[in-house]
């Protein structure tokens, strides 16, 4: 969420009650409409209801908690645990390189060679197991190669985009 990763889970009881643990809090979360929540942190001691609305099909991609709007990437245990082992996560820092988090498709290529890129900005759309993931600049930086082009298709682990780091007294030639 944003540039920050947090593990959540999911738990519904027999009768069907939903709670859901953030980082191991727990909160209780209710139906309110289309694309709507009323999370509450579980216990007796704090009664308040936190509303969000998500957007983005099939999995959200952003969020309005309490009217403040919020960048999301979900995935599931299994994708998170792949992009951890290669080094993929949201929040990855420092690596100027992007692969695939799994075997894909590429849909669409949004920055170009040479552009300068923000820690965190759209870098292209692959479609993996019928949905359309947009993966993120591992780092800050400049464009140095676009290694796919729309249309291929990806092996898991395999180069998307490199990075230079954008200070120009490294400059290589």
């Amino acid at each position: 969420m944003g540039e920050r990763e947090h593990e959540v889970e999911v738990e519904t009881d027999a009768a069907g009650e939903q709670k859901i643990f953030v980082d191991g809090h727990a909160f209780e979360v209710a139906e309110a409409g289309a694309h709507a929540l009323r999370v509450s942190p579980h216990g007796p001691e704090d009664a308040s209801q936190l509303p969000v609305t998500l957007a983005g099909e099939p999995r959200p991609s952003e969020a309005w908690v309490a009217g403040q709007r919020v960048r999301l990437s979900v995935q599931t245990e299994q994708e998170a645990r792949l992009a951890a082992a290669l080094g993929t996560s949201a929040g990855a820092t420092g690596s100027g390189s992007l692969t695939a988090p799994m075997p894909g498709r590429v849909v669409k290529i949004l920055i170009a060679v040479g552009e300068r890129v923000e820690l965190g900005a759209p870098a292209i759309i692959v479609e993996a197991m019928k949905m359309e993931n947009e993966l993120h600049a591992p780092s800050a930086g400049v464009v140095r190669s676009v290694a796919v082009a729309e249309g291929d298709t990806v092996d898991a682990g395999q180069l998307l985009i490199e990075l230079a780091p954008d200070d120009s007294d490294e400059a290589e030639g």
